[in-house]
């Protein structure tokens, strides 16, 4: 068996993965080169006894909750999106009977990561809203009407949410994974019943997880309700988009291995995987 997994991690070590990695550089590059929106400080004039002075929106006006006193601080994030992603993988190397799996989830994901994040990346600049905490980030002085601190552009990112975006790609991600190696279109029967429904359950935790990250930064005032759920869109439409363009629906037959157009570049004569070419072949046919 351990030669098995041994295997699956070796293909990991690909031009492929590589291909996968510049592409991840190329395009975290191409997020930076989109100019910040930079809105209008919004504000309203007033006058106390005869003395102006400038009054806050009260929506715009939460305290700012600093990185130790966030639910799920960024350090939390990046080990939810890169630890967990990396243990499934190596539980499920362990049964697959296709040593080029590993290898497809792996690029699967990092494709899936790239672009969810230059959108979100792009679309926060593009937008530039207001964050919850935008005049304590900022430093505004209601006698002036301006802000004091010298950078302050990451007040006008809310909008989408990238915790809410970059966990749901890999935590959805990673759930389709989990689903498909169950092989949930047919029944799953232990001592005569079906657990099926309580595969899929433990299935989407990861997915729940990622629900529990988006939620948390409506409470810590970091993001609107909105721009959690443009991030959870987002992240969710490309963790779908490149999970299955390596293996079929989860629901269906041979959703363990992946499609047979990749499996088919992997086999090397008398390596046993052509059964499994054939097998997937024809339950996409």
């Amino acid at each position: 068996m351990w030669a098995h997994v041994a295997e699956s991690w070796q293909n990991v070590l690909s031009l492929d993965t590589l291909v996968a990695v510049v592409w991840m550089l190329v395009l975290w590059f191409a997020s930076q080169t989109v100019k910040l929106n930079k809105r209008q400080i919004p504000t309203v004039q007033a006058f106390d006894a005869g003395v102006s002075y400038w009054a806050k929106s009260p929506l715009l006006d939460n305290d700012y909750k600093s990185s130790s006193k966030q639910i799920v601080p960024a350090s939390v994030l990046f080990a939810i999106c890169s630890v967990v992603p990396i243990v499934v993988f190596f539980i499920l190397s362990l049964f697959d009977t296709c040593t080029k799996a590993t290898a497809l989830r792996i690029q699967g994901i990092m494709y899936a990561f790239s672009g969810a994040a230059l959108c979100i990346d792009c679309i926060k600049q593009y937008c530039g809203y207001w964050r919850p905490y935008f005049y304590d980030g900022c430093g505004f002085d209601a006698a002036t009407g301006k802000c004091t601190k010298d950078d302050y552009s990451e007040m006008r990112k809310s909008f989408p949410s990238g915790h809410a975006g970059l966990s749901m790609v890999t935590m959805l991600y990673t759930s389709y994974c989990i689903l498909g190696a169950c092989r949930l279109g047919r029944p799953l029967r232990i001592e005569g019943v079906d657990l099926g429904g309580m595969a899929v359950a433990a299935g989407l935790l990861p997915f729940g997880l990622a629900l529990f990250v988006a939620a948390s930064r409506v409470v810590d005032n970091d993001h609107w309700p909105a721009d959690v759920v443009g991030g959870i869109v987002i992240g969710g439409s490309f963790a779908t988009l490149y999970y299955h363009r390596y293996f079929p629906v989860v629901f269906e037959a041979e959703s363990h291995l992946p499609r047979a157009a990749f499996v088919s570049e992997s086999l090397s004569q008398g390596s046993g995987e052509e059964s499994l070419l054939v097998g997937a072949a024809s339950a996409s046919a």
